[in-house]
């Protein structure tokens, strides 16, 4: 397997931090994260990976939050952050006291599309701590995918939490590429 698109690669992993209960990546610049998939008919009919891990953690006190990661992808850099193609099952984060507490995560989506088609589907698995997402059929994007184009398809993470956060809330993205054998 080789690794042909790393977004951690362009911006340091210390910048990938969202403070927000419910937020698309953004970098320290204020932009979106966003991890694209190479053009020039590379990927067109072959399949292709997309991994995502990290962690979400809290500051002191005694909280209890559900975190769901959330993959989004669309061919549109003006529509990505709003096209969810999967939602992990939300795992608990809870902590007490003034040590911090922390959940790792992470997303491992295969994908699949072509240019006769315009489309680009894939199942998609997560984990938020031991909570564990099955491999689920991936949401269709929203736009027709040309894998001629540069970038064909471009994706983005986020979070959505529950129940109480708490001060100090950071979700943090240490992995976000794009894979292929």
């Amino acid at each position: 397997m080789a690794v042909i698109a790393d977004a951690l690669k362009i911006v340091p992993p210390a910048n990938l931090t969202s403070t927000a209960a419910s937020q698309v990546v953004q970098t320290t610049a204020g932009g979106n994260l966003i991890l694209s998939a190479p053009g020039s008919n590379r990927l067109s009919g072959q399949q292709f990976y997309v991994v995502a891990s990290g962690y979400a953690v809290g500051g002191p006190g005694t909280f209890t939050a559900t975190v769901q990661p959330i993959l989004y992808g669309d061919a549109s850099l003006a529509t990505v952050t709003t096209k969810p193609l999967f939602s992990c099952t939300a795992g608990t984060l809870a902590y007490t006291g003034t040590a911090t507490g922390a959940i790792p995560w992470n997303i491992m989506a295969e994908f699949e599309g072509d240019n006769t088609s315009q489309a680009l589907w894939g199942n998609v698995t997560g984990q938020v701590g031991s909570t564990f997402k099955s491999p689920t059929v991936s949401v269709a994007t929203a736009s027709a995918i040309n894998f001629q184009t540069e970038p064909p398809v471009k994706f983005a993470i986020g979070n959505t939490c529950g129940g109480t956060v708490g001060g100090n809330f950071k979700f943090v993205v240490t992995q976000f590429q794009i894979i292929e054998e």
